[in-house]
């Protein structure tokens, strides 16, 4: 049984103790005249020929009798994996004509589905139903488990937080410390105001002392002094309180302080290089965002050589060259090397905002990671698809390390959401024919095939047209802009009809050409909103960018947005390093920083008509 469904089993164990006689797949109608209920396919583990028969049985039964089969039936589409069909046959069946136990395990079952699907509201509706003080404590721990997910899914932090006060002293020891993390990281969520309201006791209770305690924290988070004399005072209230206080600490982290005027902004970017164009197009960007502020912050540009080890590498004396004259904090490094040497130095005085991100966890809290990461595009076209209520994706990507970055990005955020991948190929960039990849992803040679094995079988032609495969529900397609057209072209000439093509920024060159990109018509892709001349022309900086533009107008635009974001969200880092709440509407998208120090970007949704670019509207 599979990670998914063992739900299921949890549950019916759940329910053996509720009884005198043990529960299980085989478990019997609680009404003697039930008793014969199970069938021979259901006790040999053939749950789809149970499944139909008792259907068959509940059609032609009527009142407990027919709730019984639908009720059996639903649990065997359950234990076959089949959760929309289980739910429908549940919301059919009168569960008041069901036992106690039966009405709590489906109500459990329809809860559990609702988290599966990620609706954290239907699933509270149907834990409303379930008269909690009638469980059993096994009952109850995972009915309050199943809240916890329902409340974090419907962002309610003070729910949530009672709910894992609630559970506490129904776990194991070893368990406790992870719920109590998680009771913290909620409170945390919460506004001073909100725990000193919603406080559900009074000292020295246990429940009191988490809301206490998180208001300290909170109250004084940028007044380290008054913090310790508000923990004091805590631990007096609240003597034998089971937080750890030390290890509580350690899960926060500290916010970024910065001055209030800025005097030097240090900026280490290469001169020369692979890396030197990119770094041309964020100096430009970074120059526009400067004079647009009228600001009397000075700039101070330092040349980043980068080497691949610290011997042919000096971003570390040029970071220490920043600091030493006077800057408060560096924008930069751009290449991966100098970020992860930068990152693993121990002396970094002044706050760094890299301009790539990289894998290794970061200890410091003054390091933050900014790039225009292929895993923001991927996560926001996860979204998309989820909001579309897409479910079974095809994934096509170059065979390249790039491709497989992309498609390892959106795979990940894809299956994490629920996602299922049906199949994944990959192109050359050398070819220009991808018949042979196309037509195998999309079908349609299995089509072809059953064509041909139909028409020996009755030895006669038929009329006949090639159909894509049914059983999917979008592509998604990682391209830049000439590869991007020639598979769409090609995909729909293999018949991918109305099958929605989802890609990265990648795929649009960035400049309006509608007799070259009419070929990306109907591709639904993210971007950075200065690929929209609506939001751009309200910019000053743009104007100013794009007067400087050179070569791929599409990448330098893009990459000067990256220098243009990173000066501008400066005054805004304290704030967001405190919350991943805050949020900065920037040039690339908007901006917040995760518990890593990453800046994530959410970008807007476009696609192409009649070969120029449109925002595209989600409902």
């Amino acid at each position: 049984m599979t990670q998914r469904f063992s739900t299921l089993f949890m549950l019916l164990v759940l329910l053996a103790l509720t009884a005198c006689q043990p529960i299980s797949m085989d478990t019997k109608p609680s009404a003697p005249e039930m008793t014969a209920l199970i069938s021979e396919a259901e006790k040999q583990g053939d749950y789809a020929v149970a499944a139909e028969d008792y259907l068959a049985q509940a059609a032609e039964s009527e009142g407990a009798l027919k709730s019984a089969f639908q009720y059996r039936a639903a649990m065997m589409h359950y234990e076959l994996g089949e959760l929309a069909e289980a739910d429908a046959l549940l919301a059919e069946t009168n569960l008041e004509q069901l036992s106690p136990r039966e009405q709590l395990t489906a109500n459990l079952l329809r809860a559990d589905i609702a988290l599966l699907n990620l609706d954290g509201q239907q699933a509270l509706t149907h834990l409303d139903k379930i008269d909690f003080d009638s469980a059993n404590e096994v009952q109850q721990k995972r009915i309050l488990e199943l809240r916890i997910t329902a409340y974090d899914l419907t962002e309610n932090s003070l729910e949530k937080a009672l709910a894992h006060i609630k559970l506490d002293p129904m776990l194991p020891e070893s368990e406790r410390e992870n719920n109590r993390l998680a009771l913290w990281q909620t409170l945390l969520k919460m506004t001073p105001h909100a725990l000193d309201l919603y406080n559900p006791g009074q000292p020295p209770a246990e429940d009191s002392g988490w809301f206490a305690l998180a208001y300290a924290f909170k109250a004084y988070e940028n007044n380290p002094e008054a913090m310790e004399v508000a923990i004091e005072d805590w631990q007096y209230s609240y003597p034998n309180h089971p937080a750890d206080i030390e290890q509580l600490k350690k899960s926060i982290k500290t916010p970024l302080r910065l001055p209030q005027q800025l005097d030097l902004i240090g900026i280490l970017l290469p001169d020369s290089g692979p890396a030197a164009n990119a770094a041309q197009a964020i100096r430009q960007g970074i120059i526009a965002a400067h004079f647009n502020a009228r600001s009397n912050v000075r700039l101070q540009f330092y040349d980043v050589q980068t080497g691949n080890n610290p011997d042919s590498n000096n971003v570390i004396s040029q970071y220490d060259k920043a600091v030493a004259d006077g800057a408060n904090i560096v924008i930069g490094p751009l290449d991966k090397t100098s970020v992860e040497l930068l990152a693993a130095h121990d002396a970094l005085t002044i706050p760094v905002l890299a301009l790539n991100r990289i894998n290794e966890d970061i200890e410091q809290n003054n390091f933050f990671q900014f790039a225009l990461a292929p895993e923001d595009d991927a996560r926001n076209q996860a979204e998309y698809a989820n909001k579309m209520g897409y479910k079974r994706a095809i994934v096509l990507s170059p065979r390249n390390d790039w491709g497989d970055r992309v498609a390892e990005a959106f795979t990940n955020e894809w299956r994490n959401s629920g996602g299922q991948l049906v199949t994944r190929a990959k192109y050359n960039e050398t070819e220009n024919d991808y018949s042979h990849i196309l037509t195998p992803i999309l079908g349609v040679d299995s089509s072809v095939q059953r064509y041909q094995n139909l028409r020996r079988t009755l030895g006669k032609s038929l009329e006949f047209e090639p159909r894509r495969r049914q059983d999917v529900d979008f592509l998604f397609m990682v391209g830049r802009p000439l590869k991007a057209r020639q598979l769409l072209t090609q995909l729909r000439f293999h018949r991918s009809g109305k099958l929605p093509i989802l890609a990265t920024s990648h795929a649009y060159g960035g400049e309006a050409n509608a007799q070259q990109d009419i070929d990306l018509n109907g591709l639904i892709f993210t971007d950075i909103p200065w690929m929209f001349t609506e939001q751009s022309q309200q910019d000053p900086a743009y104007a100013a960018v794009r007067r400087q533009a050179t070569g791929d107008i599409g990448s330098f635009v893009r990459l000067a947005a990256l220098g243009v974001d990173a000066y501008r969200m400066i005054p805004f880092l304290t704030a967001m390093s405190g919350s991943e709440d805050e949020k900065y509407n920037g040039a690339t998208g908007i901006l917040t920083i995760n518990e890593q120090g990453q800046i994530e970007r959410t970008m807007s949704f476009a696609t192409i008509r009649n070969g120029l670019i449109e925002p595209l509207i989600i409902e």
